[in-house]
This record gives structure tokens, sequence and C-alpha cells, in this order.
């Protein structure tokens, strides 16, 4: 009898053990990371301080899963017509194009090292100088040293067509046109302005060389190709129409979207006078008399580092796809998600990888800048929450926010369709992640005076 209870109690005891050290565990490795409805309401508390005072015009999309367990849209799609935003308008992405351009390259160049690969192997037409030598790994991670075309405000206007309409004896399509002109280091001594990978320097040639590689490796040619090579038909096929992304392409200033929002501009925006004498003379109708419609410029000029739309949805669906292996393999997301170049942001722990930000954060206390060596390999990076951003802005109107915090399998997204000082939808998407990291929204000096500023 006695040997039968001390049998139960060693069994007893050990289940009491298990049960504690599974506790333990789950307390320091598993976190709970339901979004509760006490942050939502902190969510609204935010969202409504920049739509009341107009500082924003955009939808708000937060999401844990495949759920979403927060939407928010305010401002006018279109004024003139009297539309409003909703989760169905179709923003200018922006430079989250990137995330898309750097996934079709790992996808085409499977197998291959990006670090010994050159923009000479793959763009034949590209001038033999020292550029010609930059490797893709470079392009991707904005590492380059190729100068950024974007300083450039008359680019907007008068290139990238196609056909390519300046000179025919060169045998280049419209994009590689403009790469030809505007991204060979012709005018820095046929030179990187650094020695390539020893730092971060943000150049939207990176990313269009990368548009210009993918179309010459699909179409095996450079010049006249189909259009069933060009990159917006190429994206499309290789993950928009994987994915269901429906409400999303590259945009084309003579196509006609529904749904697509007019982008707006804040008339005394500092950015406002580089639009070389095309913005309109008046604004809207009150209370809209301080924005302006946004000044045209040729899409093509965006190409693949900036030219697509999408709508908050179909970017759920983006992210979602992204977990899986139907667009990207776990060693494609591996080299698409790893930090490389460090920012140097004095804010935050960030680094540049294939078409993301990446940033670290410490999750125990908000405003304590993760250690963030120039090198990423010389740390464990690993004892802080990583996640992946991008701020899409088109130039002078659209700015769309998109955030993956990948351990929680969340999103943020703060998409707008009006540049008041460009910083709203950061300002939002910002807020909204230290509710979900810290549970409160933390507002900066900077998203104060953004609010501090509104004209009511």
């Amino acid at each position: 009898m006695n040997g039968l209870y001390q049998q139960q109690l060693r069994v007893i005891c050990l289940c009491c053990l298990s049960m504690l050290l599974t506790a333990c565990f789950n307390n320091s490795v598993a976190k709970d990371n339901t979004i509760t409805a006490e942050q939502i309401e902190k969510f609204k508390l935010t969202v409504n301080d920049y739509c009341d005072k107009m500082v924003f015009f955009g939808s708000i999309y937060v999401t844990s899963g495949e759920s979403v367990v927060y939407e928010a849209n305010c401002g006018p799609q279109n004024i003139q017509y009297n539309v409003a935003n909703t989760s169905d308008s179709k923003y200018r992405i922006g430079s989250n194009t990137k995330e898309f351009a750097a996934a079709i390259l790992l996808r085409m160049l499977a197998g291959k090292d990006l670090k010994t690969e050159t923009i000479g192997d793959y763009l034949l037409w590209y001038p033999k100088n020292q550029c010609a030598d930059v490797s893709l790994h470079n392009l991707l991670s904005m590492s380059s040293g190729i100068d950024n075309y974007s300083d450039n405000p008359e680019v907007y206007l008068n290139w990238g067509w196609r056909p390519y309409l300046y000179d025919d004896t060169l045998n280049l399509n419209g994009p590689e046109g403009f790469g030809n002109r505007f991204c060979t280091c012709t005018e820095q001594d046929n030179k990187p302005s650094f020695t390539p990978g020893s730092k971060f320097t943000y150049s939207n040639c990176n990313y269009y060389l990368i548009g210009n590689i993918i179309e010459q490796i699909a179409a095996g040619k450079q010049g006249e190709i189909d259009p069933s090579f060009y990159f917006r038909n190429i994206v499309k096929e290789q993950i928009l129409d994987p994915l269901s992304m429906t409400d999303s392409g590259a945009f084309n200033a003579i196509g006609i979207y529904e749904n697509m929002t007019t982008g707006y501009v804040f008339d005394e925006n500092q950015y406002l006078p580089l639009t070389t004498g095309r913005p309109p003379e008046t604004g809207g109708p009150a209370p809209y008399e301080h924005i302006f419609k946004n000044p045209y410029s040729n899409p093509l000029v965006l190409y693949s580092a900036g030219d697509m739309y999408s709508t908050v949805k179909d970017m759920h669906k983006w992210d979602q796809g992204l977990y899986g292996d139907t667009i990207l393999n776990a060693e494609q997301k591996e080299m698409a998600f790893s930090p490389y170049q460090n920012t140097q942001n004095s804010d935050e722990c960030e680094y540049f990888g294939y078409g993301w930000f990446v940033t670290y954060i410490d999750p125990n206390q908000y405003g304590k800048v993760a250690n963030c060596p120039d090198d990423p390999t010389s740390t464990n990076l690993n004892k802080y929450e990583k996640f992946l951003q991008y701020s899409g802005s088109y130039p002078y109107s659209w700015v769309t926010s998109f955030s993956r915090l990948l351990e929680r399998d969340q999103t943020v997204m703060a998409f707008s369709n009006y540049h008041k000082t460009g910083y709203e939808s950061d300002c939002i998407a910002e807020e909204i992640r230290n509710i979900i990291f810290y549970n409160d929204r933390h507002r900066t000096e900077q998203c104060q005076e953004v609010l501090d500023g509104a004209i009511n």
C-alpha cells in the first residue's frame, strides 16, 4: 500500500514539474500576441487624431494572421466627385514595389550567387565602366554607389516611354533607355561614388536596373520586346495572379482603374517646387482650399522602383503569401529578409535587406535602441524583435506605410493619397506598432508637430 502511494506521489510530482517547466518555457519563448480590445481602442484614438485634423486621407488596416482586427478609412478618394476612401481604394504604393522586384529577381536567379553576379553579366548595353562590375547583391541591398536618379526632377517629365523615343540606333526599349541615360555612372566619373558594399545609400537606380535585368532575362534580349516580358506583366504572372491580387498592378497613365485614389498635395508642401512648374493653380472647394491635385509625372520613370498600385486588402494577401512557399521558398525568404547594410538611422536599429527595411527593436523597453553594428553578423540580433517595413512615397501625393511583424504574423498598413508633410502615414503606423509592442502610442515630437501644424 505504501509503495503504491509513493508511486502515485511520484507521478503527481512529475506532472506538476512538467506543468511548471512548460509554463516557464512558454513565458520565456512563446508570447501571447493577441491584439486586445483595449489596444484596438487606442488604434482608434490615434487614427481619429490624424483624420479629424485632415492631415491624413487614406486607409488603415491591421491584421493578425488571416484576420483583419482593425480597419478605418477617412478623407476623399476623389474630391471632385465627392467619393470617400474605403478599404477597396487603390493607392499607388511607390517604393513598396521594390519588394516585388526583389522577389522576382530571387525567383529568376535561384541558385545563383548574387554577390558575384554583376550588372554587366545581364545588361549587355551597359557601358564597360566600373559600375558594370557592381554585384546584384549590391543593387538589392542599396549599397551599389550608383547615384539616385530621382534627385533630378526633370526625369519625371520626358523619359522612360515605350518605345524608346530618342536614339533608335542604340537598340534599347524605354526602361533600358532610361537606365542607360540616368543609371550608368557617366556623370560620376564612370565609377561608383563609394566602394560597393561598404555602406548604405538609397538610390532608385538600384531597383530600376533590377527591372531592366528582369525584363532582359525573361525576353532573352534587349531592345524591342514582346509586352508579355514587360515588368508589369511579369509581376502579374509571377506574383499577383498566384495570390489572387486582382486589385493590384503596375500603373499606366492612360489606364482606367476602378476605385483608384486621386493623389493630393498640400499647397505649402516643401517638395511642390520640384514639380518643374506643373502644379495646379488652385486647390479644391471648401474645406480643401489648401489641397492641390497631384501634378502629373510619367509612371515609367518609376517602373520597378515604384510604379505599382494596390489596396490594403491585396497587400494583406501579399503578406500572407510570403509565409508560405508560393512566391519564395525558405532559402529565398531568408535572403530577402536578412539584414545587410546598416542605414545609420539614429532612431532605431535598421538595416536594408532585399527590397525591405529590416528593423530590430527591444520588445521590453520603448525607446531603447538595439545594439546595431555595421556588420549584422557580429552580434546576436536574435534577442531583439525583428520586423520588416517600407514607406512607399510616390512623388508629391501617395505615401504607403507597410509593416510586417514577422514574429507575430501581423501587419500594420497606413496608406494615404494626401501628402501634407509626408510623415502622416508613418506616424500613424509607428503609433499603432507601439501600441502592439508596448501597449502605448508613444507619439514622437515630429508627429506631434504634424498635428499641431494642422489647418482646421
